[in-house]
């Protein structure tokens, strides 16, 4: 049985991601397409990852087997091109076929609903029970698709970087500011470098930009771990900062001047607070639960209201909707802002990025500084990352038990598959990934030995029951 997960469905490339079940997706949403009279074209992209592009061939190929005409991507994009698209087009539905920040053995397939949006559960709950009556999907030869006009190429990289100009300051262009890049074998060079190009950056070394569809056998995710490899680089030779972008493009992950990692909260938080007070604009946050309270505090500040949801970015975009809040993020390194994509894009936060540190004309450090001093906040925040065989005795332990901690819990919250507990001072969450028997254990309190123990017995706790 195929399962979507807060980021569409993913899987083992020749287990769960096989041709069978990417063509039972195809046909699932072909049946629905055709049970709501929403059968207009369908676009269809992909990355750089393994089998990704035959994959995309696959979908396509049920897709024009219903009569519903595809407008597939000849080159890998990133994900948020493709969801532009859709919204850009006017369309009902879009596929991505990407693993988005997973390792390189995983293959997925994400997908978005009118408006350029990702799949809500009500959508993808009602696609696998839709998927579990199918005993044979309907195909159509993709070349034979071509000539009969139900398979035609897009490419809309030109509109969806003129959408993140329309964004950006002016202020950005003919500036004096040196940025390394790594690419990580993925998507966002396919952006970045035309955007840097025009922006006139005076220096934008891109790393790994080939297209290697195993991601050098690393995780194509810019996490702490991945970006440490650049920081003596980026002291050595002079940078203002570092930036990295996962497979997919939605991710972006920031080392300051200094070659320190820079946490996804204060990029999130820097952004917000540039956009306040230096471009004037005004509205609420979204985070989702393993968000810092800085963005908490820095609301308050500024005078406007902090909105909290589970984990899943389709669940900030909809907060966001509902809101009309300026920005909305989540602890792993996505964000977006009112009126762009309603979805993360790492090309349109790292261009904003770039914009803020031309802007203010500080280096990063001093800017994270600032910050936290604005928002009075000196909170300590830390994570850690357990691998189980399976996760469903965890959570069905916790459904009934509280795990025993040495700092008070004043409140628990269930979000769906995660619980969050309130301390006297502070949080901690455990976030059971939808895609992989993964927990993952956050905590952020008023000291770096408290964030650490919490963290440690959670961890404990868990363990007992896995």
């Amino acid at each position: 049985m195929i399962g979507f997960g807060t980021g569409g469905f993913r899987g083992v490339i020749g287990e769960e991601f096989t041709r069978e079940n990417v063509r039972l997706i195809a046909e699932g949403l072909s049946r629905i397409a055709e049970e709501d009279g929403t059968t207009g074209p369908i676009v269809v992209g992909y990355d750089n990852r393994f089998i990704s592009d035959r994959a995309a061939v696959w979908l396509a190929e049920v897709f024009a087997a219903h009569g519903i005409k595809v407008l597939k991507f000849g080159r890998t994009m990133p994900t948020p091109a493709i969801m532009f698209a859709v919204k850009d087009l006017g369309l009902s539905y879009g596929a991505m076929v990407t693993a988005s920040h997973n390792p390189y053995y995983f293959n997925g397939v994400k997908l978005f609903l009118k408006g350029g949006v990702d799949a809500d559960a009500a959508f993808t709950d009602r696609l696998e029970r839709t998927m579990s009556t199918i005993t044979e999907p309907k195909v159509m030869p993709f070349e034979q698709a071509k000539k009969e006009g139900l398979i035609e190429h897009l490419d809309n990289l030109a509109s969806y970087l003129g959408v993140i100009r329309s964004f950006i300051s002016p202020q950005i262009t003919d500036n004096r500011v040196k940025i390394l890049y790594d690419n990580l074998c993925g998507v966002g060079a396919v952006g970045l470098r035309r955007l840097t190009e025009d922006y006139n950056i005076r220096k934008f070394d891109i790393l790994n930009a080939e297209h290697d569809a195993f991601f050098g056998f690393s995780l194509p995710n810019p996490t702490e771990e991945m970006m440490r490899p650049l920081a003596e680089k980026v002291v050595r030779e002079g940078y203002d900062f570092a930036m990295a972008t996962d497979s997919d493009a939605d991710r972006l992950g920031i080392l300051d001047e200094r070659g320190h990692y820079i946490d996804s909260n204060d990029i999130l938080a820097c952004i917000y607070y540039y956009l306040t007070l230096y471009r004037g604009m005004r509205g609420d946050v979204v985070k989702n639960c393993a968000t810092s309270l800085l963005l908490d505090k820095l609301a308050d500040k500024f005078g406007q209201k902090c909105h909290e949801v589970d984990v899943g970015f389709k669940n900030v975009s909809q907060k966001m909707a509902e809101t009309d809040a300026l920005i909305g993020g989540e602890s792993s390194g996505g964000l977006t802002v009112r009126g762009y994509v309603r979805g993360k894009d790492s090309v349109f936060s790292a261009s904003l990025f770039m914009e803020m540190v031309i802007v203010m004309k500080k280096p990063v450090s001093e800017i994270i500084r600032e910050v936290h001093a604005f928002a009075d906040y000196g909170m300590c925040g830390g994570q850690e990352v357990v691998s189980l065989k399976t996760l469903k005795p965890v959570k069905a332990y916790l459904a009934e038990h509280t795990p025993k901690l040495s700092v008070p819990v004043i409140e628990t919250q269930s979000y769906g598959r995660n619980f969050k507990y309130i301390l006297q001072n502070g949080w901690a969450l455990l976030r059971m990934s939808g895609t992989e028997p993964v927990l993952r254990i956050f905590a952020e309190t008023e000291s770096e030995q408290m964030t650490h123990e919490v963290i440690h017995e959670l961890k404990d706790s868990v363990l007992m029951f896995a």
